[in-house]
């Protein structure tokens, strides 16, 4: 008997090959503006896509959701979703899609970094529905993040940025495809050692710097023209940083404007 199970034909074993796992091939930027930017901007967040479908939202902030929907359609949510930092212009929304998501039934996986949990849970600790008798990570699946996590069959990579205190922001890698750098100052030498592969670099920027944010002259002093080459910036206030990014050559992000991957 034990001979008739090892020897049952390869066929009915079938083994999933690289070529079943979708590789996302699109980032959709919902918002592209800083927190005190102008409103038309939008809070920043993107979509990972794959053949037009989303795969991954980063970051979820006050008018993220809205910006979703006219997006993808009406009924529509994100199914996942990487958090960068704590800071209310990227997490503004999650208890909005708390909500939508408990009120249709629906699981949403979070991925956060370790470092962020405790004060993401404190923050959130009030919100829930109390006619469900649950609270919030009944319908948030979250999922903590270490150096790496996988979504989707596909490993992302995670690092801390320079965003006020250590620790406290971070950045998302798919090798190969993207690196999202989250609120940070220049990082030179993680995008030097880590980012290698021809990876679309999209990354924080304003035009006049500031303690928190990389400015665009923090980034032609600190960046190699090989990573300026590869840089397409977003967190940005107005239309005078837009113009400023095009007299340095600086390619930058667009409200609801997809942008293919490498």
């Amino acid at each position: 008997m034990l001979d008739s199970i090892v020897a049952r034909p390869t066929q009915d074993k079938p083994h999933r090959t690289h070529s079943q796992v979708s590789v996302p091939d699109c980032a959709l930027f919902l918002g592209v503006g800083a927190a005190s930017g102008a409103a038309e901007l939008g809070n920043a967040a993107c979509v990972i896509c794959c053949e037009d479908t989303p795969w991954l939202l980063i970051d979820c902030g006050h008018d993220t959701l809205a910006r979703f929907k006219r997006a993808f359609g009406c009924h529509s949510l994100p199914q996942a979703v990487f958090i960068t930092h704590l800071h209310y212009d990227h997490i503004g929304g999650l208890e909005q899609l708390y909500f939508k998501a408990a009120l249709g039934g629906q699981k949403v996986r979070l991925y956060v970094p370790v470092q962020l949990i405790q004060s993401l849970c404190a923050m959130l600790a009030y919100t829930g529905l109390a006619e469900l008798r649950e609270d919030i990570w009944h319908t948030f699946e979250l999922h903590p993040v270490g150096e790496h996590f996988f979504h989707q069959q596909l490993r992302l990579n995670c690092y801390p940025v320079r965003h006020q205190a250590p620790g406290s922001a971070f950045s998302l890698h798919l090798p190969g495809r993207f690196f999202y750098s989250g609120d940070t100052r220049p990082i030179p030498e993680l995008l030097i050692h880590q980012v290698t592969q021809g990876e679309i670099i999209f990354h924080d920027c304003v035009a006049p710097g500031n303690p928190s944010h990389a400015g665009l002259d923090d980034l032609l002093r600190e960046y190699p023209p090989a990573i300026l080459n590869r840089l397409c910036v977003y967190h940005y206030h107005s239309q005078e940083d837009v113009q400023a990014f095009d007299d340095a050559g600086i390619r930058y992000a667009k409200p609801q404007q997809p942008i293919p991957l490498c």
